[in-house]
């Protein structure tokens, strides 16, 4: 038996939720409270429904989910109508690799934890024509517990799997999982039993990675990061921990931001003891006096942006606009140039800025100071 447009191990939603099949980068407001939650399929059995005096075959699906109110998981069975799909299951875990003990996390547990709502706020008598602002927070609502295996049992249902003409008339899960987890509301250990196809691995991470990390933030030392392809300079400032996830947080010399990377697999975290390699102005006026001369630190500039090309590293720069804005930039592809304006010699650096993924131009005398990385683009 196979219903039209789901089956078990799907992550649905009832159809008013405004999640969608991938979409999960959704800020809600104003209906937040009102929000349904997201659900796993566990069972799907033909039915029917009448509309308009008129009967019409359907599926029908006993979907879970995790309610905060109860701290329990709860279950419906709901019309193919009724729902959408919001994350179809690609694989199951297999039963053979889990082991007593082992952590699990109930397969909406990531799209919950991402799910975010903003506050708004007017000021009418501001000049921005009543431009509102708003603040982006966590919606945990539904957000499930991570939870450890106690044991595997293989499915036992209370419903007919066949009809008498030996037709599959219900489609269940072939295997169980007991589990249990903190339960703040009883403050206890809670017991509950799963669909296998309902939970995902949690992926352990190992200690000596964490004290390595740990030691790395306490000593202020810049990591060398490997992640899906690319590779940056961080310097590492905590760790964070989400339903059974740790994450590094630290400050991206590429980005010139805050990033935070998943502790997992694929993950490549190496210390880098000279993260910057030279830097300019350097200010000797002790030993030469002209140091502190805008000629001087503009051909310093110049001079450093030369060797970086040479090497093909990045190079980043704190800049001043012509609005007296400073940013931090970290630039590759770049070269210096030199054009007359009004009779005078300007010197620019240009190349492909990081922060706007695109070429951009920056005047030499208004670099308030250059590092050359010690890495390459």
């Amino acid at each position: 038996m196979e219903s039209k447009l789901f089956n078990i191990g799907d992550v649905v939603a009832l159809s008013t939720h405004p999640y969608f099949d991938n979409g999960f980068n959704v800020i809600l407001s104003a209906d937040h409270l009102l929000l349904s939650p997201l659900m796993v399929i566990s069972e799907i059995h033909k039915s029917t429904f009448t509309f308009r005096g008129k009967k019409e075959k359907t599926f029908k699906y006993k979907c879970l989910w995790f309610s905060n109110k109860t701290n329990t998981f709860e279950h419906g069975e709901i019309e193919e109508s009724d729902l959408k799909l919001v994350l179809s299951s690609e694989t199951t875990i297999n039963k053979n690799f889990l082991t007593r003990g082992q952590r699990v996390a109930f397969k909406s547990t990531q799209m919950e934890l991402g799910k975010k709502k903003s506050s708004l706020s007017y000021d009418d008598t501001t000049i921005t024509e009543h431009a509102g602002s708003s603040t982006i927070s966590s919606l945990l609502t539904f957000l499930p517990p991570i939870m450890q295996v106690v044991d595997i049992l293989t499915h036992i249902s209370r419903h007919q799997i066949e009809n008498k003409a030996k037709e599959e008339i219900r489609k269940v899960v072939s295997f169980d999982v007991k589990l249990n987890y903190f339960d703040p509301t009883n403050d206890k250990l809670g017991e509950v039993i799963l669909p296998l196809e309902s939970l995902e691995l949690i992926q352990e991470t190992d200690v000596k990675t964490l004290k390595l990390l740990n030691l790395a933030i306490k000593v202020s030392r810049h990591l060398l990061v490997n992640w899906d392809g690319k590779t940056t300079i961080l310097k590492p400032r905590n760790l964070g921990y989400r339903s059974g996830q740790y994450f590094l947080r630290g400050y991206d010399l590429l980005s010139n931001s805050i990033e935070e990377f998943a502790i997992m697999g694929g993950l490549e975290l190496k210390p880098i003891r000279k993260p910057i390699i030279k830097a300019a102005p350097s200010f000797n006026i002790k030993t030469t006096p002209a140091a502190a001369t805008p000629t001087y630190i503009e051909n310093e500039i110049i001079a450093l942006v030369n060797d970086a090309k040479a090497y093909s590293s990045y190079i980043r720069i704190k800049y001043k606009n012509r609005n007296d804005k400073i940013s931090h930039r970290t630039i590759k592809n770049y070269e210096i140039i030199s054009v007359n304006e009004i009779g005078k010699d300007v010197s620019y650096l240009i190349g492909n800025c990081l922060l706007r993924h695109d070429n951009r131009s920056f005047r030499v005398d208004r670099i308030q100071s250059i590092e050359q990385l010690n890495l390459l683009f």
